[in-house]
């Protein structure tokens, strides 16, 4: 099976999470989630057990794969800080990835 790559922005973190399980159910994987804000070296210092997989992202995606920083979770005071999704979907998928992306606030770049 073909997967392509397909990069999305959401502006909150339950928007993205929501695409995360609609993806996973089109076979979706290799999932990055990161706060566009962070910039490159976003996450680069976290070591090991501290970028584990959250509770909520282990139980959605199951054995999908998933990488999340570490501060997905915590606030820096802006109401809606963007996120960014990265994802590989198998080519069959990806107008259905595209649409789930749409429908749940994102925008495919």
């Amino acid at each position: 099976m073909d997967m392509l790559s397909l990069q999305a922005s959401f502006s909150t973190q339950e928007q993205a999470e929501e695409a995360v399980r609609k993806l996973a159910s089109l076979r979706a994987n290799r999932f990055r989630m990161e706060r566009a804000t962070g910039g490159i070296d976003f996450g680069s210092k976290l070591s090991g057990a501290d970028s584990s997989l959250s509770e909520l992202s282990a139980s959605l995606l199951g054995d999908s794969r998933m990488e999340a920083a570490n501060e997905l979770g915590t606030t820096t005071g802006e109401e809606n800080p963007a996120f960014n999704l990265t994802v590989d979907v198998p080519s069959e998928a990806m107008e259905k990835a595209r649409k789930v992306i749409s429908q749940a606030g994102g925008q495919c770049h």
